[in-house]
């Protein structure tokens, strides 16, 4: 082989192996999102049938934080266990709650990264100057006979609309892929650079990055809508959280209740940081 030959072939690996350097970190990265992007669809679909199963158990439940919070936590519980049992289940939960954040599980991650707004019924329609009735020594909106309740309207429904509990439900999942989860994170801050104004119906101005970042235009619960600092934490410190929402609406089966019927619970219903209701 002549010395030109050789020389053209040492350029030819030379332009090769720059080729590769530089196109080797944006392949990373792109593998590295596709994975990140497919955990967070599954936290998505996981989390659409967790609200569904909040609003169930809500619904028969008198539409309480205690109750909406057990429903979240069933249907959470398949993002962090590996079990098929329902005792295996109960076991990872234990194990995460008693690993001190170490391991995440349903139980802490509710009760740390979740908001649940109860868009309807609201809180006028459950007063006593609106549907509500002493029932059970509980202020509550009765649920029986509707088609025979009187007409007039609270907050522009009827109490046959009112009964129909209609909830959203915030959550800051944790992304947990390296490299690209910050990029992704940082999402939420991007997302919402628009002054306040330009949002129909946009009240959270303490944090201006994010009132509901996978949906662009907010509705009328966006005054209760938790900001990404409030609802990541720790999280979003590091930008490693992204916000998710869902909602549900189902037919309530038993009388909304103003105040939690579990002890335990009664100082988180409607408190602004775990519940809201508007």
């Amino acid at each position: 082989m002549s010395s030109k030959a050789q020389a053209l072939k040492g350029k030819s690996r030379g332009q090769a192996m720059i080729e590769f350097v530089i196109i080797i970190p944006v392949l990373l990265l792109l593998i590295f999102g596709a994975i990140q992007i497919a955990f967070v669809f599954s936290a998505k679909t996981t989390l659409n049938y967790a609200t569904f199963q909040a609003a169930r158990v809500g619904a028969t439940n008198h539409a309480t934080y205690s109750a909406l919070r057990r429903g979240l936590i069933r249907g959470m519980a398949p993002l962090f266990t590996n079990s098929s049992s329902l005792g295996g289940m109960q076991d990872d939960i234990a194990s995460g709650i008693d690993s001190g954040g170490t391991r995440r599980d349903a139980v802490s991650e509710v009760d740390a990264y979740t908001r649940i707004i109860r868009i309807n019924p609201t809180s006028a329609m459950l007063d006593l100057s609106g549907f509500g009735e002493t029932i059970d020594s509980n202020i509550a909106m009765p649920n029986d006979n509707l088609m025979y309740r009187p007409t007039w309207q609270v907050d522009g429904a009827s109490i046959q609309d009112a009964n129909l509990l209609k909830i959203r439900v915030q959550y800051c999942y944790k992304l947990m892929v390296p490299l690209v989860n910050k990029i992704i994170g940082s999402l939420s801050e991007l997302n919402n650079r628009k002054a306040p104004g330009s949002y129909r119906q946009y009240h959270t101005v303490n944090d201006p990055r994010f009132a509901d970042a996978n949906r662009g235009e907010v509705d009328a619960a966006a005054g209760v809508t938790a900001s990404y600092n409030e609802l990541c934490g720790d999280r979003a410190a590091g930008n490693e959280g992204f916000v998710l929402f869902a909602e549900a609406i189902v037919r309530m089966q038993s009388p909304a209740y103003v105040q939690d019927t579990d002890d335990d619970m009664e100082s988180f219903m409607c408190d602004g940081a775990k519940m809201v209701c508007p």
